[in-house]
């Protein structure tokens, strides 16, 4: 939303900066208040071609923007005959016509290799519900969870991660004891595997050649979220998908400037910031760049005193990383 009388402002690049990282595929810029310009066409042009020069400088595909008057409602619901020189769709027109949030995130989340975060282990041991046989589920072990991306079936071999160790999927139970072939992201289900191996919480079971060795050196993209300074030296939380760990702010190589969208040297981040941090993890985390997997490339950063949230992060390719060594075999 910009306001038609200001134009592009800081938290506009700001905002477009952050749409960036997160990879959003449709972006619609309303510029508000077109009301108290006159319904100038020349104003909306200018900021029109302001918000272009924004989004090519940074990567962006290209926003759809549209003049709005929220007080009077025009361009809003239907095409307002008070902008003649505007040939697009209404603001609710636009949005309806775009495919759901479900959909979107179905298509990236299935065309991502298997990749399921444990969050619990279910050994029932004869602590059965009413009318459960305690002999048929005696020696059951499930790893219950969401698979976040891809698919999985009965049969596939699969990773533990990050103790690297192998095994294969022999059942898929679903919601209500159901027996399942497959599963597909964003389902909740139940996976036993053929081995017993000591799974815990925030263990990665994931599609085997598709995963990176585990790594302590954590490069990212964060968004200071805090009016708390982070500086180097700092000690956090990390929280990636169900597991948490201690890190330490090993480096800050630098935060974005909003005027030229390069990194400029600094040595914190303050509120609003966006910077590239280097976080040194306590125990080893399968991080995976968020530019090639949404959901498992996304973590958050916590005060461990108080348990706020400090920072959205995106985790960064690893300047070590090779084509050749990037995948457990």
């Amino acid at each position: 939303m910009i306001d038609a009388r200001k134009g592009v402002l800081e938290q506009t690049r700001l905002h477009l900066s952050v749409l960036h990282l997160l990879r959003v595929s449709h972006v619609i810029v309303a510029v508000n208040k077109i009301d108290l310009v006159d319904f100038s066409e020349a104003v909306f042009a200018s900021i029109a071609d302001d918000v272009a020069a924004v989004a090519g400088s940074i990567g962006l595909a290209a926003p759809l923007v549209i003049p709005v008057s929220a007080l009077e409602g025009d361009n809003v619901v239907t095409v307002s005959e008070k902008t003649p020189w505007y040939s697009g769709a209404s603001l609710l027109e636009v949005l309806e016509s775009l495919p759901s949030t479900d959909d979107l995130e179905s298509l990236s989340e299935t065309a991502e290799p298997f990749r399921f975060p444990v969050q619990l282990v279910l050994r029932p041991q004869g602590g059965l519900a009413s009318g459960l046989a305690a002999e048929e589920f005696r020696d059951y072990r499930g790893y219950a969870g969401q698979v976040a991306s891809g698919s999985v079936a009965v049969g596939d071999l699969v990773k533990l991660l990050p103790t690297g160790r192998s095994t294969t999927v022999v059942g898929i139970d679903g919601p209500g004891g159901a027996f399942l072939d497959s599963a597909t992201a964003p389902q909740s289900v139940v996976l036993r595997l053929a081995d017993e191996l000591d799974v815990a919480r925030g263990e990665l079971i994931a599609a085997a050649g598709t995963v990176r060795e585990p790594s302590q050196d954590l490069y990212s993209s964060l968004s200071w979220l805090s009016p708390k300074p982070l500086r180097e030296g700092s000690k956090v939380l990390v929280k990636h998908r169900t597991r948490t760990v201690q890190a330490l702010v090993r480096a800050i190589s630098g935060k974005l400037d909003l005027d030229t969208f390069v990194l400029e040297s600094a040595s914190s981040l303050e509120l609003n910031d966006i910077g590239a941090v280097r976080l040194r993890l306590a125990s080893a985390l399968p991080l995976e760049p968020y530019a090639l997997h949404r959901r498992t490339g996304a973590f958050l950063v916590i005060d461990p005193v108080d348990g706020n949230t400090l920072a959205a992060g995106m985790v960064g390719e690893h300047p070590g990383d090779s084509e050749d060594e990037r995948y457990v075999i």
